[in-house]
């Protein structure tokens, strides 16, 4: 009787495909990362099919660079090490004026277009980061001897232009009164497009320079 008892319990231990049974996610990429998209599949340890991981957590299992092991690549708008956060190069502005340093920089993971850390910009564009009347759509001053605008030129730009979308950009239409002293806007009907915008990806040239969500 206790003979019996004993194969029972033993017995009961044990599946029918004589191991533990685990969930296991497809990695079409082979980087060691399942696929967290799809739901997981039991198998047998020991049965289970070629390219099928004990983990979930790929967000993009096409891509063998992109997975939670993956380096995070500044300034390509790819989120490698999937955790929803992107590495961008920022400048620090210390006068405030919207227009980084572009001796003084920091690579910070940030929610894309929500977080921007205090002091920082994501163009460096300033050619004085120590006053802020001077960046490259500041007015240029005639007499001062200062390149108010960043375009290294001193007191040479007396002409305006039309800023229809008050962006502080101009367009290439010369204004007749109270213009921007700059013609650097490639859309002047969007404040958002200018050409230190934040390139994304939505199908616009958000930056100016000719090319639609660029990966750099």
């Amino acid at each position: 009787m206790l003979l019996v008892t004993a194969v029972f319990i033993i017995g009961s231990g044990c599946s029918m495909g004589g191991g533990a049974s685990y969930n296991y996610w497809p990695d079409l990429d082979q980087d060691g990362f399942g696929d967290s998209s799809v739901n997981g599949v039991s198998y047998t340890s020991g049965d289970e099919p070629t390219d099928y991981v004990l983990d979930n957590t790929d967000c993009d299992d096409t891509n063998a660079d992109i997975n939670p092991g993956a380096t995070e690549i500044p300034d390509n708008l790819i989120d490698e090490d999937c955790n929803d956060l992107h590495a961008i190069t920022f400048y620090y502005d210390n006068d405030g004026d919207g227009f980084g340093n572009p001796d003084v920089s920091e690579v910070i993971e940030v929610v894309l277009w929500e977080d921007t850390p205090e002091n920082f910009v994501t163009n460096n564009a300033d050619c004085n980061d120590k006053d802020p009347n001077v960046n490259p759509i500041a007015d240029e001053i005639a007499s001062n001897d200062i390149d108010d605008n960043c375009n290294g030129e001193i007191d040479t730009d007396d002409i305006t232009y039309v800023d229809a979308d008050g962006d502080g950009y101009g367009s290439q239409v010369q204004a007749e009164k109270d213009g921007v002293y700059n013609a650097l806007d490639c859309d002047d009907t969007n404040s958002k497009i200018h050409p230190y915008a934040l390139e994304i990806k939505d199908g616009i040239d958000n930056d100016c320079d000719g090319i639609v969500d660029e990966v750099s």
